[in-house]
């Protein structure tokens, strides 16, 4: 259980006897060091241990992205994070005879219950530059025109990304991305995309789709 005070201690970090001590927005805080088990864990847990620590590896270079993708849910960024965590162990997370598989395709960005992109494609246009296209499907269901568009781009073995946080609207059916870097950047990055809106001083967005490694 962690224990928190006021920052009278400066930027105090680091262990006390049996107690850690960290800082939390602006608070000085304490926890307990865990205690070593005796008991050997079990396969589901070393199972569990391994899909955790490869959807960290895969989600840490894109965190600042998904804390974007999953400001819907109340409370701080490291929660936030910790639900596209979570989202990536158990929905795209696969077993092969016994071991765990990431599979980046199936990794959400962003979850809500705003209606999502139909029929997107990703067209290359030239060495860095794509064409993402869809749907403009405004007004069915809890569509609205001006839904933005929420794009990241990811090349997990290179840890490389780019993200436009504010894109056109829902009604523009295509948006042109240009990449900073020179190409060919083709099928070097998965393409993730959704939609988001403001209303009512809250932040909804759609689930996100992955349209492939293209």
């Amino acid at each position: 259980m962690a224990i928190s005070i006021e920052n009278f201690m400066g930027k105090a970090s680091g262990k006390l006897g049996n107690l850690i001590i960290y800082q939390r927005n602006g608070k000085v805080c304490f926890r307990s060091k865990p205690k070593k088990s005796k008991v050997p864990p079990s396969d589901r847990q070393i199972y569990q241990r391994k899909a955790f620590s490869q959807a960290s590896t895969f989600l840490a270079p894109i965190r600042s992205e998904l804390e974007f993708g999953f400001s819907g849910i109340t409370g701080d960024k490291s929660k936030r994070y910790g639900k596209a965590q979570s989202l990536a162990v158990k929905k795209a997370t696969l077993s092969d005879n016994g071991e765990p598989v990431l599979d980046p395709e199936k990794i959400q960005t962003s979850i809500g219950d705003l209606l999502p992109l139909e029929d997107g494609r990703v067209l290359w246009e030239n060495a860095n530059t794509i064409q993402l296209t869809w749907r403009p499907n405004a007004f069915e269901g809890n569509g609205r025109e001006s839904d933005q568009i929420f794009y990241l781009a990811y090349d997990p073995e290179a840890q490389q990304k780019w993200a436009v946080l504010e894109g056109v609207y829902r009604k523009a059916g295509s948006m042109t991305i240009q990449f900073p870097w020179s190409g060919p950047l083709e099928g070097k990055f998965y393409h993730f995309v959704s939609f988001y809106t403001k209303r009512k001083g809250q932040i909804e967005f759609s689930d996100s789709v992955c349209l492939g490694r293209v």
